[in-house]
């Protein structure tokens, strides 16, 4: 049985990601990405990209209020799933204020489904 290791409870979201190895000039269209969950340390999305474990990326994350949040995240785990992949990836670097955006998120849904079961 594998234990959760995660620090922060992570959220499904409905985004949008682009991402490029760092060093490089251009980003490339967003990849075909399928993001399962977000917390404020990291991430976790479905790609048929090959992405090593350990490689760190910047990223441009589009998020819930339209805003783009520029990060960078580090592959942590990669499982292969049928054609495609799945990622866990942390975030490093990332400020406070855009942390605090995936916080109020949280709660927000959190609220919401308080107030559905009511």
């Amino acid at each position: 049985m594998r234990t959760d290791q995660r620090k922060n409870p992570r959220t499904e979201l409905n985004a949008e990601i682009a991402i490029k190895p760092i060093g490089s000039n251009v980003y490339g269209a967003p990849m075909l990405v399928e993001i399962d969950d977000v917390s404020k340390n990291g991430i976790g999305f479905e790609c048929d990209e090959v992405l090593e474990t350990g490689s760190t990326y910047e990223a441009k994350l589009k998020i819930w209020t339209d805003e783009v949040l520029d990060v960078f995240l580090t592959i942590v785990r990669r499982i292969q799933v049928g054609n495609s992949y799945s990622y866990g990836a942390v975030f490093i670097g990332m400020t406070d204020v855009d942390s605090g955006r995936i916080e109020t998120y949280q709660t927000i849904l959190k609220m919401k489904q308080v107030e559905s079961q009511s």
